[in-house]
């Protein structure tokens, strides 16, 4: 599965196009009044300023990077923000071993917990020194859903959209990865704390995703009905 265009919210438009453009210096469409994109290699990423002044929407979302450059992308980032500790590894960098991956992890300005991943089943191997031009596509985009109907809720999605669940993590009773390596929906229910976090609340907030998955070309726009009317 691939993501093509992810569309989230944010109260703090133009704090997060400094940050993306500026701090990570990846490629970014130019700021208006309503939103403003970043582009990597395969997806869009585009935030879009809210009408709700009283939500401050947050996400979690993830970027592959190549498969060899986790440390060096450590390096990297850590001169720019600042990386989160995981109590799980006693470390900066988290050795996912079922996945075969690793990760860093930090939060943009808006609270988003955002992901550097590299695996090692795609095999990804690069030469040259890591920097911004090899930030991949997204490759984990986070999904919540109400914990009285969340097991209901993951079904539907993977019966409307023909999708799996991640051969490499079973699902347990409040955490299910759907798709593969190169696309990853992170489903958890409502108030359950993103990783590696003990005080980011997940909670429902507007999102559009457009996605390729096997069986051609899918929109999960249905999806994104059913959550802004939660």
């Amino acid at each position: 599965m691939v993501f093509r265009e992810i569309k989230l919210k944010t109260d703090q438009l133009s704090t997060l196009y400094h940050f993306y453009k500026d701090i990570l210096e990846l490629s970014v469409s130019d700021l208006n009044d309503l939103d403003f994109t970043v582009n990597t290699t395969g997806t869009k990423l585009i935030f879009e300023e809210t009408s709700d002044s009283l939500q401050a929407p947050f996400y979690h979302f993830a970027f592959n990077i190549p498969s060899n450059r986790i440390y060096e992308a450590y390096e990297w980032l850590k001169k720019r923000t600042d990386p989160l500790w995981i109590d799980d590894y006693k470390s900066y960098i988290a050795d996912f071993s079922n996945w075969n991956a690793k990760s860093v992890y930090f939060l943009d300005p808006a609270g988003n917990i955002v992901e550097f991943i590299a695996r090692a089943d795609l095999n990804d191997i690069v030469d040259e020194q890591f920097s911004s031009s090899l930030v991949r596509s997204i490759s984990e985009i986070g999904l919540v859903f109400p914990g009285n109907n969340f097991r209901e809720s993951i079904e539907k999605l993977m019966n409307d959209h023909q999708l799996t669940y991640f051969i490499k993590q079973p699902p347990l009773e409040s955490f299910c990865a759907i798709g593969n390596d190169e696309g990853l929906f992170i489903v958890v229910p409502e108030n359950r704390s993103w990783y590696p976090c003990k005080d980011k609340p997940a909670g429902i907030f507007p999102l559009e995703i457009t996605f390729s998955a096997q069986k051609g070309f899918a929109s999960a726009e249905a999806l994104t009905r059913r959550i802004l009317k939660q």
